[in-house]
């Protein structure tokens, strides 16, 4: 090759698709009535899965999305109304709205006016979802809505896992679920590295074969990654910066592939007949796990898996302090795919 050696091509841009990591057409058409205007649109595909946490986990958290800014009026609507996908809806509503008030940053980025806000819109979504569960008694849903909406209203760890409890005894795999409790008890929340971490464990081994529930390790270790890059970033040590994101994955990717392998001995179990809802969003956690650990196989496979959807968490995490998530991610995924 003689001594000049051949320059590196430039990364090519993947078409990223954003803030869309499941499969569900009937939702997207849901979505859109509701942004027309047409807000009872959302209630006809509550109702068709109220035997299937997992579909209406995840209707309800995106239907609750595109009626950010109608809380009041669903409100209105579902008073005097026994419609539990009614009052299941206005509940979320409220939750979304109220988080979308704070944004995503730590506690010490959020100003007192901001907070005061997110905490009277928060404490409009606990009422409907009361009446919601109440309205239909074996539905894990609301609970699940609750439990988001006790993390961020700050309530003491009894309630968390009173509430925790009442949705386990409804659907003791619940997705979403899983991934708010894994918050609750992750250190920046109050709760410890290593109370998350045994409970990123429990899941894992109380998953059935083939549910991506088994997400939450990744989930964990990521949580626990950002925290130390974070700090290597404090310490404005470029060494430890570089070394960090080299090391990590690498020394716990026998325990991530032990995990994935658990979810992929199955990963086509339907739900209802349907792939499962949240199978794009394991995918992410384990791409770029896979990836930072630079196991090429695994993580092409999750990559393909994904097919470009990518998720917020974990991609804003391994693109810390990068102005642009979708290149971060088009570098990574263009070395394995």
């Amino acid at each position: 090759m003689g001594i000049f050696r051949r320059k590196r091509p430039a990364a090519v841009a993947r078409e990223v698709v954003r803030d869309h990591t499941y499969d569900d057409a009937i939702l997207d058409i849901a979505a859109e009535e509701m942004d027309a205007g047409h807000l009872r649109a959302a209630t006809t595909v509550l109702a068709e899965c109220r035997e299937e946490p997992e579909i209406r986990a995840l209707r309800a958290e995106v239907l609750g999305e595109h009626a950010i800014g109608h809380a009041d009026e669903l409100l209105e609507l579902a008073k005097g109304n026994t419609d539990p996908d009614l009052w299941l809806l206005a509940g979320t509503a409220f939750v979304r709205e109220a988080w979308a008030i704070r944004g995503s940053g730590r506690a010490e980025t959020v100003g007192k006016d901001r907070f005061k806000v997110f905490f009277s819109t928060l404490r409009k979504a606990v009422g409907p979802l009361h009446e919601a569960a109440k309205l239909l008694p074996r539905d894990a849903v609301p609970w699940a809505q609750l439990q988001t909406a006790g993390l961020g209203l700050q309530v003491d760890r009894e309630q968390k896992d009173e509430v925790w409890r009442e949705v386990v005894a409804r659907c003791s795999t619940l997705y979403p679920a899983h991934w708010t409790r894994l918050q609750i008890l992750a250190a920046k929340w109050g709760g410890s590295a290593e109370e998350m971490m045994a409970f990123a464990h429990g899941s894992v081994d109380a998953a059935p074969q083939g549910d991506p529930v088994v997400a939450m390790l990744p989930l964990a270790h990521f949580e626990i990654f950002l925290e130390q890059f974070e700090d290597a970033v404090q310490s404005r040590s470029a060494l430890k910066i570089a070394g960090l994101k080299m090391r990590y994955f690498s020394r716990h990717r026998d325990e991530i592939a032990t995990a994935a392998d658990k979810w992929e001995a199955d990963s086509r179990r339907p739900v209802k007949g349907r792939p499962h809802p949240r199978s794009l969003q394991a995918h992410n956690l384990f791409a770029a796990a896979f990836a930072l650990a630079d196991d090429a196989p695994r993580a092409k496979r999750h990559l393909l898996g994904m097919r470009d959807h990518v998720h917020e968490v974990p991609w804003a995490y391994v693109a810390y302090l990068a102005d642009d998530l979708e290149k971060e991610y088009s570098e990574l995924a263009n070395k394995y795919l």
